[in-house]
């Protein structure tokens, strides 16, 4: 199982994620993040935990088809779109 755990750091940007496509957990819990952007191609992805931040905005959520879990609670959203055409959601904490 390929994951990322960069949570409970003091990280206020993340990039390259695009990148690793291979990925099927992240976790960016407890950190200072106000943007999730360029995951479109993370399409392996079963969960994805970035609770506890300080995000207004997530893009490319929308092409995740494989996700199962989606963890964003204690954030600054307002809004989230693309969640309709996840059929693979079972879990949205927000």
């Amino acid at each position: 199982m390929v994951f990322l755990d960069l949570s409970y750091n003091r990280i206020r940007e993340i990039q390259g994620l695009e990148t690793l496509v291979g990925l099927k957990k992240i976790y960016l819990s407890a950190n200072r993040i106000r943007k999730m952007e360029n995951l479109s191609t993370l399409v392996n992805l079963t969960i994805l935990d970035v609770g506890d931040n300080k995000i207004r905005k997530i893009e490319g959520i929308e092409t995740l088809v494989n996700l199962e879990e989606f963890h964003a609670a204690k954030n600054k959203l307002t809004k989230i779109e693309g969640l309709e055409n996840l059929t693979n959601l079972v879990l949205v904490a927000c």
